[in-house]
């Protein structure tokens, strides 16, 4: 299944990875409700959590099908970025989970742009890198057996709420997220 990612690895990570997605889970479904886009939507295991008017987007269809399963509540939206394909001002709120590390720095910028244009809050989730620096490397993924490149970012708290100017809302040894 594509939830068991290259991040993921022996029962040890494996559990701090479910323990944080839990705690950040919580997090995410405390926020007050609103119109919320979960951009990079995946199989929904963030999607879940969130409350209100949701709407997941993904570019694949696959993907989508998956989040239906586990969040049937959400609108589907296949897209592929950028643009966001809504209009200004549309949600309350973007949530992007393991996505904002994969944009170059043009895509980036494009990507900040497009959440001031739609939405009035952002909350990046994203890997924490495995030591104290902030790292950007090509990585190589494997899913469904397929293995390709990938450019990858890992942050450490300071270089991800500093690239954002944003607080750092949680800080897992995993995971981490920062709202805008």
């Amino acid at each position: 299944m594509y939830d068991e990612t290259s991040y993921r690895g022996d029962e040890v990570v494996n559990a701090g990875l479910d323990r944080e997605t839990a705690e950040i889970g919580k997090l995410l479904a405390a926020l007050p409700e609103g119109r919320v886009l979960d951009v990079g939507c995946g199989t929904g295991v963030w999607t879940q959590f969130l409350r209100g008017d949701v709407v997941a987007l993904d570019q694949s269809a696959e993907m989508l099908g998956l989040t239906h399963v586990r969040v049937p509540r959400a609108r589907r939206v296949r897209a592929l970025f950028p643009p966001l394909p809504f209009a200004a001002g549309a949600f309350d709120r973007i949530v992007t989970a393991n996505f904002y590390g994969l944009l170059r720095p043009r895509e980036r910028a494009v990507f900040l742009a497009e959440v001031r244009r739609t939405a009035r809050e952002l909350i990046v989730i994203d890997l924490r890198s495995d030591g104290d620096q902030h790292e950007e490397r090509m990585e190589l993924r494997t899913v469904d057996g397929t293995r390709y490149p990938i450019f990858r970012r890992r942050f450490t708290p300071e270089s991800l709420s500093s690239e954002l100017s944003g607080e750092l809302m949680f800080c897992g040894r995993y995971f981490m997220a920062v709202r805008v």
